[in-house]
This record gives structure tokens, sequence and C-alpha cells, in this order.
């Protein structure tokens, strides 16, 4: 073999261990950053959690060692399990869903899981008696207003029924009653019977309770299915 083609052979296999190097070190940050994101997430359903249950999160089982893999999978196991036949396929993108829009907000996943659990026992096309649509039982008036506040195309109520869009909007709605109640209890109950009466609830010394308690009863339950 002459000289040159040593050189050349050695000038590849420089290279080609120069390429497998900067693969692994791109896999290692790639694998950190997955490391880090899912702590993230971790912290955020916790710290959430805390912010429920006050004294009792310690007792509970949201305070069990649960990784993202597993919240992940009870969220996705939760939908596959209650949604009617003809939307079980969309399970995945509804989870997924739930998931991006808790970290969004910083809320754990199962407490928005519970709320949609309890509003629509996940049928993306429930109706509710004063007009309410979808998972998160919505009405137009409100969907509209939210659509707005978070730059969302308002296509009319169909906009509603569409499980993704229904999601983002009832997510978006419950922080920015959680932002102004700032205690469960009461967020909870604005979502459920409108600010306007929570404030009129409130004005008689009436704290609403019976939503929040059907809620939490939820909450635990999906917890418990892990």
């Amino acid at each position: 073999m002459g000289v040159n083609m040593k050189g050349k052979i050695t000038v590849i296999t420089t290279l080609l261990q120069f390429s497998i190097m900067a693969f692994n070190i791109e896999s290692l940050d790639k694998s950190l950053s997955q490391i880090n994101d899912y702590n993230k997430e971790n912290h955020i359903r916790i710290e959430h959690a805390k912010e429920l249950l006050g004294k009792r999160f310690g007792r509970s089982i949201a305070s069990s060692d649960v990784d993202h893999k597993d919240i992940t999978e009870l969220i996705k196991t939760t939908a596959i399990r209650t949604l009617p036949r003809k939307f079980k396929k969309q399970a995945n993108i509804i989870a997924k869903t739930i998931i991006e829009q808790s970290m969004i907000y910083k809320m754990d996943p199962v407490f928005l899981s519970a709320i949609i659990m309890n509003e629509s026992s996940f049928n993306p096309i429930a109706k509710g008696s004063s007009g309410e649509i979808g998972l998160m039982q919505i009405l137009p008036s409100t969907g509209k207003w939210m659509a707005k506040k978070i730059k969302m195309k308002w296509r009319g109520s169909k906009t509603l029924s569409n499980p993704i869009q229904n999601i983002k909007l009832g997510a978006a709605y419950v922080n920015l009653l959680r932002n102004k109640y700032k205690h469960g209890q009461l967020y909870l109950a604005a979502y459920n019977m409108g600010p306007g009466n929570l404030r009129k609830a409130l004005s008689k010394k009436i704290r609403p309770k019976d939503y929040t308690v059907a809620v939490m009863k939820r909450y635990f339950t999906i917890y418990k299915s892990i």
C-alpha cells in the first residue's frame, strides 16, 4: 500500500472518530436536555399539587415519586379508557395536549385531566344544558373571549368541538382564574359557576365547594390508577 493511501486512510479514520465523538456528545446533550425537561415537568406537577392540597400533600398519593413516563402513560390511559369509541384514536394527541398545556400554565396534568373528566367524561362533543361545548364544557362566549386572548383563530362554536383547541382554551381560562383567585377552591368554583356568580356567593359569605370536591375526587381517582 502506498504512503499516500495510508495517509488517506488515517485521515478518513480520524474524521470518522471525530464524527462519532460529535454524535455521541450531541446525543448526550439531547439526553441531558430531556432529563432536565422531565425534572422541570415533575417539579411543576408537585408544586401545583402542593398548592391544591396544602398540608394534606405529604400524606396524599400526589406526593408519590411518579416520573414523566408514568404521568404520560397515566394521562394517555385515562383518555383511552374514557373517550367514546370513535374518539379513542385521538387519545395520544389529547394526552399530549393536556401535558403540554399543563406545563405552559404550570399545572399538574392530572388536575387538568380531572376537570375534563368531571366536565365531560372526555367526550369531545358533549353539550351542556346552558350551551357549554366539548371536553372542558366551555360556553361559546367564553371561548371567543379566550381565543382572542391567546390569539387562536375563532371559527365559532365548532372551535370548541375540536378537542385540542378546547383543551387549549380551557387550560388558558383555568390559568386566568387561578391568577385571579389564587385558592384552588375559588378558581375551580369560578370555572364552574362563572366569576360573577362566585362574587355574589362570596358577598353572602358562601364559599361554594361542591364542584371542587367533585373535581378533586376525580383527581385522586386518576392518581390511584397508576
